[in-house]
């Protein structure tokens, strides 16, 4: 995320924003924030009161946007913008990943349940799931640990 990146949620009346930490494959741990904005208080509160003290919290762009200014102008840090609330994204996701989660999944799966693997992704509160289902079991990951 940059600061040209920042005009969008601002143009769009986004004033609220949930920052909060994110992994994601070639980001230094504890260097990845993602940003959510929200157009209104009341969900981004409820997105932020998920979050543990030190995992995240929100702040209000219109009196604390000099807070989101210093992360996006750190070069140790990088900002991510959530844009998993667009229609497509899980069709991108899984077309660029695919390859790396059925690797990973067929590494620890027994050899029998190889030939059904369904996989469906999902985004909650900052957080990247994969659901893993092979024949009768179902299992849920964290998508950055199957993606490395």
């Amino acid at each position: 995320m940059n600061l040209p990146l920042l005009k969008d949620p601002l143009r769009k009346r986004s004033y609220f924003l949930v920052v909060q930490r994110f992994n994601w494959p070639g980001v230094a741990a504890s260097k990845g924030f993602m940003v959510t904005p929200y157009q209104q208080q009341k969900p981004s509160l409820t997105h932020a009161q998920t979050l543990d003290a030190k995992q995240g919290r929100m702040l209000d762009l219109r009196a604390e946007i000099e807070k989101i200014t210093k992360l996006i102008d750190d070069p140790r840090y990088f900002l991510f913008l959530n844009t998993f609330r667009d229609a497509d994204w899980k069709s991108k996701v899984l077309n660029h990943y695919h390859r790396n989660i059925e690797a990973n999944v067929k590494m620890h799966a027994p050899l029998d349940a190889l030939e059904e693997i369904s996989i469906e992704l999902t985004f909650d509160k900052g957080e990247l799931k994969a659901i893993i289902q092979m024949q009768e079991s179902i299992r849920e990951f964290n998508l950055c640990d199957l993606i490395k």
